[in-house]
């Protein structure tokens, strides 16, 4: 397996506006010579929509705090090379030092997970984390899990079986792509979020992808709150493509490869904004 070194400059809203942090990521290959359309390899790519995903962030660290949401850890969904979730990490750092939420990395490829472990350790940050196999499949309500897989309420489980609490904000990147995954990633952000939190998915759009259009419903039929947003960056460009900021975005979607895979994949994103509503009683 061979690899390669990668540094993405994310821009900050700390000090005096003009600073960055710089995120490493050690992006393994696979010998598959269609990397990335193999369901198991997707999460040695770099995906375009974990660059974008990860500048929304930093243009919006209110989401990463919390603010107006219950206490509780941070989640990245299908986390690969780890981009948007290291970006969490360092973001929380450098603009909320006193916060002591934890960022937990999930995937289901027992390489991939390895991965992110080393890219971990490429990026200083004191941030407490961990890193989760987790399966879509052992998240679903309707008996789908292992027989081993004792789940329980109010909680989502890994790979080993192991059950844990809910968390205040789930991320995740370019999540859909095969039909069955609008209800697969629903009903996981349903298991893995806390009544109040957020969930923020970004991908490429409907047309470029299976299961982004059924998404939405599959959301709602759980009692999820969905708010979509398309073509996100031609609005970006129309609000200020000649800023430095949106340049420096267009550079980093180049590094991911967006170019090269926009005629397959589209050349813009969709984002889901999820809310889990307050049922409990008090």
């Amino acid at each position: 397996m061979s690899s390669k070194r990668l540094t993405f400059s994310i821009p900050t809203t700390a000090g005096d506006g003009n600073d960055e942090l710089k995120i490493l990521l050690h992006q393994a290959t696979t010998e598959d010579g269609n990397q990335g359309e193999n369901e198991t390899n997707t999460g040695f790519v770099m995906w375009p929509a974990a660059v974008m995903l990860s500048h929304h962030l930093s243009r919006n660290p209110h989401i990463l705090r919390g603010d107006g949401t219950p206490e509780g850890d941070i989640m990245e969904l299908g986390a690969g090379c780890g981009l948007v979730g290291l970006t969490a990490a360092a973001l929380l750092q450098n603009e909320d030092p006193d916060n002591d939420d934890k960022v937990i990395f999930t995937d289901y490829n027992p390489a991939v997970l390895q991965n992110l472990k080393t890219n971990i350790l490429l990026n200083e940050f004191n941030v407490e984390h961990e890193v989760f196999g987790l399966d879509w499949f052992d998240q679903q309500p309707d008996g789908d899990e292992a027989e081993s897989v004792q789940k329980k309420e109010n909680t989502w489980v890994d790979m080993e079986g192991k059950s844990h609490g809910q968390c205040r904000l789930i991320l995740g990147a370019d999540l859909l792509a095969c039909s069955n995954d609008a209800d697969l990633v629903a009903c996981t952000i349903d298991s893995t979020l806390m009544e109040g939190g957020n969930a923020f998915i970004l991908g490429p759009s409907a047309d470029a992808r299976f299961g982004v259009s059924d998404f939405p419903d599959s959301c709602r039929s759980l009692g999820l709150k969905v708010i979509v947003d398309e073509n996100i960056l031609e609005a970006k460009e129309n609000a200020g493509g000649s800023d430095s900021s949106y340049q420096q975005l267009m550079s980093e979607l180049e590094l991911s490869g967006h170019n090269q895979r926009a005629s397959t994949f589209g050349s813009d994103f969709t984002m889901f904004t999820i809310t889990k509503p307050i049922t409990s009683s008090c």
